[in-house]
């Protein structure tokens, strides 16, 4: 019998398998192809032309294959997964036992804003056994200075700049990068703002007013943010903040947006389910802007899904709620 060619399965943390010949002659036999790849033979990237994600052995992108089938969950598996799952949708490629695990890290919400055509910076994910030796690669792809954050965890957290080998060299000494750091091009930011979106409105806006490395480290925890009339506001940095809560199916949401210096364009360097509603400067107003909100949500409550999308697996468990 003749079988129609078909596109190879890409097994994920398939050690209990790879080593069974009889398996791969029984598949053979049917002319199915079976790659066998470690979590950590993955990589991401994310430019202006969109995503890639890859496995390292072969080079192959995952929307080469047929079919994803993650066998064992391993670190950093889980915290890898949304965003793997997302790509493969993305190319149309079914998956397999991946349904309801995952925390939506950064990572995550780079590539699922990415594939729904939002702007952010241009952000690499490597394993950690290619990451020591990446400076060279990370640095003609991204130039210097570039931005290295961890991919879970809030925004302030683990965030720091690289001008040179050294400092990279020690950042990675200093760190404990084994949960995953993601290197990102530094965007020369003409002012910052930080959006609450709740219920698919944009209900407070704070604007960053120094042009400043804080402006895209977000160190500063926005101690010194003023508040702005959302009507004063670009709509296009507005529309960007709703698009990206609404792609990550976020009812609530804080969305920090810089402006590129020379083009213009408005990036997304985060959107966080965890906003700092009661913390900060103009706790007040953003507290009155959720109490509103809720009134809302609950004076429709017999319309109203619940709280938790259904298209988000959970809450990053790093992030800190404020």
């Amino acid at each position: 019998m003749v079988w129609p060619a078909m596109k190879p399965a890409l097994i994920l943390n398939g050690e209990a398998l790879s080593g069974h010949g009889d398996l791969e002659r029984e598949l053979s036999t049917v002319g199915v192809e079976v790659v066998f790849r470690d979590i950590n033979e993955i990589t991401v990237d994310i430019g202006p032309a969109g995503v890639r994600v890859r496995e390292t052995v072969e080079g192959r992108d995952l929307g080469d294959f047929g079919l994803v089938h993650v066998l064992a969950f391993q670190r950093p598996t889980t915290a890898l997964l949304n965003a793997v799952v997302d790509y493969a949708a993305a190319k149309g490629v079914p998956t397999c036992n991946v349904e309801g695990i995952g925390a939506p890290t950064k990572l995550f919400r780079y590539v699922r804003l990415a594939n729904r055509g939002l702007s952010i910076p241009s952000t690499v994910y490597l394993p950690p056994r290619l990451l020591a030796g990446s400076y060279p690669d990370l640095a003609a792809r991204l130039d210097l200075p570039f931005v290295l954050k961890s991919m879970t965890g809030s925004a302030g957290r683990m965030t720091s700049l690289v001008s040179n080998e050294d400092a990279f060299v020690e950042r990675l000494r200093d760190t404990e990068h084994t949960r995953g750091l993601l290197a990102q091009e530094l965007v020369p930011p003409d002012g910052s703002y930080f959006l609450l979106v709740l219920g698919g409105q944009v209900s407070v806006v704070l604007r960053y007013d120094s042009v400043d490395m804080d402006d895209v480290l977000a160190t500063s925890g926005w101690e010194e943010a003023r508040l702005v009339d959302p009507h004063e506001v670009d709509p296009a940095a507005q529309q960007a903040a709703l698009h990206a809560a609404a792609a990550l199916e976020y009812d609530i949401a804080g969305v920090h947006l810089v402006r590129h210096w020379t083009t213009g364009q408005w990036c997304l360097l985060d959107v966080s389910p965890n906003p700092p509603i009661t913390s900060g400067r103009h706790a007040v107003d953003k507290v009155n802007a959720y109490s509103t909100y809720l009134k809302k949500r609950l004076s429709h409550v017999d319309q109203a899904d619940d709280c938790q999308p259904s298209g988000v697996l959970a809450h990053d468990p790093t992030d800190s709620v404020k």
